[in-house]
C-alpha cells in the first residue's frame, strides 16, 4: 500500500493487522473521480491505516481529522503520517457514530471505509442525515461490498456509483431540498 500521487508519492503505508485496506487501484480512481483536494477539510471515518486522509493530505488538503475505535489503528496512522504534518491532523479515538453525533462543523470531503461485515448501515446512513459533518456542500465517499445493499434515505442523493470487483464506492451528497438549494415550480 502507498500514496498515489502528490508531495508524499510513492510513500509506503503500513496497515495494521485485521484491517482491510482500501486497495491502491480503488484509492487512485476515488482520486481521479474527486479531482482536485486543495485547501479541503476532509474526515476519514473508520480510518484504520489512514491511507484515504493521508493521499488527500499528500494532494494539497488543509486538514484531515482520522477517527478509529482502534488505538492499535490510530498508532499506524500515526506512523504513516509524515512528520511535517502534525499540526494539520487530528487522531480521534472514539466510535464513529458518537463521532457524528458530537460533530458541530462540516467536512469537505468524508471518506467512510467500515468494516464490511458487522455494520449497520442504514444506521450509519441516519446518523449521516443527523451530523453536522456532512454539510449542504460536503461529499460523502462510502465504501462498501457488492453483497451489501445500501437503502439511501431521501436526505441523501446519489450522484456516483462505481464498481471495482466486489467493492462499490458511493458518492453522496445532501438532497438539496433538505438546504432549501432546490425549489419545485
Amino acid at each position: 500500500m502507498r500514496i498515489i500521487s502528490g508531495r508524499w508519492r510513492g510513500r509506503t503505508l503500513k496497515c495494521p493487522r485485521g484491517v482491510r485496506a482500501t486497495t491502491d487501484r480503488v484509492k487512485e480512481a476515488i482520486f481521479s473521480i474527486l479531482g482536485d483536494a486543495r485547501d479541503l477539510q476532509v474526515l476519514d471515518l473508520f480510518a484504520g491505516s489512514g491511507a484515504l486522509g493521508i493521499e488527500a493530505l499528500s494532494r494539497g488538503a488543509s486538514s484531515v481529522c482520522f477517527v478509529d475505535v482502534s488505538r492499535h489503528a490510530l498508532r499506524c496512522i500515526q506512523t504513516n503520517l509524515p512528520g511535517d504534518v502534525a499540526p494539520n491532523c487530528r487522531l480521534v479515538h472514539q466510535d464513529a457514530l458518537e463521532f457524528l453525533k458530537k460533530a458541530s462543523s462540516p467536512f469537505d470531503w468524508i471518506f467512510c471505509d467500515p468494516p464490511y461485515e458487522g455494520v449497520d448501515y442504514p444506521g450509519l446512513l441516519r446518523a449521516f442525515c443527523a451530523t453536522s459533518a456532512l454539510g449542504a456542500h460536503s461529499l460523502l465517499i462510502l465504501e462498501t461490498d457488492r453483497f451489501h445493499t445500501m437503502p439511501f434515505p431521501p436526505e441523501l442523493t446519489r450522484i456516483d456509483q462505481r464498481k471495482f470487483g466486489d467493492t462499490v464506492i458511493y458518492f453522496l451528497k445532501r438532497t438539496a431540498a433538505e438546504h432549501g438549494e432546490f425549489r419545485r415550480a
